[in-house]
């Protein structure tokens, strides 16, 4: 018996086999996904401990962004702002998790699946957040740094950056994308059933 009629065969061995073929074929970009988010994560950790270790520092740019003195802000306001953005990173930490399931799903040959596209859509719904939460936080680390609640413009200092725009794009899309995946699924799924 032919390796192909063995194949047909026996749909375990096609199985096998499709799976090999497609971690073959897109194995590198998933474990290049996975890589490229956790280095991400942990370069924005990296980022934050040490930006937030100088605390003249901050105090003083915050100052400037909103001229005000700074110099009495106590050690709990300091502590609760640094632990307003390290919010933030957590929920930037819950899309590192669900790309790193999305690729778990592709590398076990499920890929045009219901349970593929239900984590892209919890990617793109955890990157929405994750825009949402940032731009909140910058209020909120203003707001207790300052000691009030500091509008949205205040003295040329804006919570909203462009990159804000581009993420919320990329996340939006990869939700759009989850919903077309999972319709398209559905319907595979319809199909096979009726056949």
């Amino acid at each position: 018996m032919s390796d192909t009629a063995l194949h047909l065969a026996d749909p375990r061995l096609a199985s096998a086999s499709y799976r090999r073929d497609l971690r073959a074929r897109i194995g590198w970009i998933c474990h290049a996904l996975r890589i490229a988010a956790v280095l991400w994560i942990t370069w924005n950790l990296a980022f934050v401990v040490y930006y937030w270790s100088d605390k003249a520092q901050i105090l003083q740019n915050y100052g400037l962004a909103f001229s005000a003195d700074l110099g009495d802000v106590s050690a709990a306001r300091y502590a609760a702002a640094f632990a307003a953005v390290m919010v933030s990173l957590a929920v930037g930490a819950v899309v590192v998790v669900c790309i790193w399931r999305l690729a778990g799903t592709y590398l076990a040959g499920r890929v045009f699946t219901l349970d593929a596209a239900l984590w892209l859509r919890r990617t793109g719904l955890a990157g929405i957040s994750a825009v949402i939460v940032s731009v909140l936080v910058r209020v909120v680390v203003a707001s207790i740094l300052v000691g009030r609640f500091v509008p949205i413009s205040a003295r040329g200092y804006y919570y909203l950056l462009p990159q804000d725009l581009l993420h919320a794009i990329f996340a939006v899309f990869v939700f759009a994308l989850a919903h077309i995946f999972k319709a398209a699924a559905e319907m595979a799924e319809d199909q096979a059933q009726i056949v």
